[in-house]
């Protein structure tokens, strides 16, 4: 019976100091719809002189439009992409796509030009329970828009991408019924700059990042005594990475070398999870230099799908 005692606690023993494997079903970033991604590098946004005013105003709403929305995606909602403004060229190629590059420190620079039409409208109709007599009647005034967005990554193939759009604004223009049609005309004009914020929005759905499900395999130890490997297996649940690389790195020079293993294995497969694969390799290196891990040959395989574009 003694003996017995002693086999069972020889067993717990060594499950408590054997690496488990938790398998996480998570979001990974993939490419945009346009082939682009961020993840990694900087970016500038440049929007050159229109044909007016109310042209160069009118792009700046849609840069400044178009750069929170990669600011959301990419950069945790933080301020990093710059706007800046470049007289027109005569032509956009590479040439001028490396001097951007340089000018604004930016690895891909979108380069932006719209051209308004001419507005027309829809008869004036008398509004029901106006507050006041410049408001009695309201014009629909249509005006299209034609957008050229022009995208060059410097950290990928040495071209110029194009892309174009077109659109109709739909404006809503109060007025006192007697306004003369260039008085309704200076009136549309003063809203475009406020229907910007929709077209750089549309612009940007092209160049988001697209998500796709995958399954992870993570290490961890059942050691009941301390959460020190489930805390941070928590916080890869919840996507909250950052946190989670902070709770392996606390073991990675603590205890026995399988485990110091397997802390740097789990902080290289979060680094993955968040697109640093150049930080991904790197601890998956340190990981397979104190252990042979079963799991370190998936993510070597995912690695290389990436470093090797």
């Amino acid at each position: 019976m003694k003996k017995l005692t002693w086999l069972l606690s020889a067993v717990l023993f060594a499950a408590a100091c054997s690496p488990q494997v938790y398998p996480l079903h998570l979001g990974v970033r993939q490419p945009s719809e346009a082939g682009l991604t961020l993840v990694g590098k900087t970016a500038s946004i440049v929007y050159m002189d229109g044909n007016n005013q109310v042209d160069s105003l009118f792009d700046r709403q849609v840069a400044s439009s178009l750069a929170r929305a990669l600011e959301a995606d990419y950069f945790n909602g933080q301020e990093v992409i710059g706007l800046s403004r470049i007289p027109s060229p005569d032509s956009v190629g590479t040439d001028l796509m490396h001097n951007l590059v340089m000018e604004t420190e930016g690895d891909v620079v979108f380069l932006l030009n719209s051209s308004l039409g001419d507005i027309t409208f829809e008869p004036n109709k008398p509004v029901s329970g106006a507050s006041s007599v410049d408001s009695a009647y309201v014009a629909v005034a249509s005006m299209p828009v034609q957008t050229h967005l022009y995208v060059f990554d410097s950290m990928g193939k040495d071209e110029v991408k194009m892309h174009k759009g077109r659109a109709v604004l739909k404006l809503q223009v109060y007025n006192s019924g007697i306004t003369s049609e260039e008085g309704l005309r200076t009136l549309a004009l003063h809203q475009v700059p406020d229907y910007a914020e929709e077209v750089g929005d549309r612009i940007s759905r092209r160049f988001l990042s697209t998500w796709a499900t995958e399954s992870f395999s993570f290490y961890y130890f059942d050691d009941f005594s301390s959460e020190s490997w489930f805390t941070p297996l928590q916080h890869a649940a919840d996507e909250e990475y950052a946190k989670a690389i902070d709770g392996w790195a606390r073991m990675v020079k603590e205890g026995s070398s399988i485990k110091r293993a397997c802390a740097c294995f789990n902080i290289a497969q979060t680094f993955y999870l968040m697109g640093d694969y150049g930080l991904s390799a790197r601890w998956l290196e340190e990981a397979e230099k104190l252990e042979s891990l079963t799991q370190a040959s998936a993510l070597r395989k995912r690695l290389a799908a990436h470093l090797e574009k």
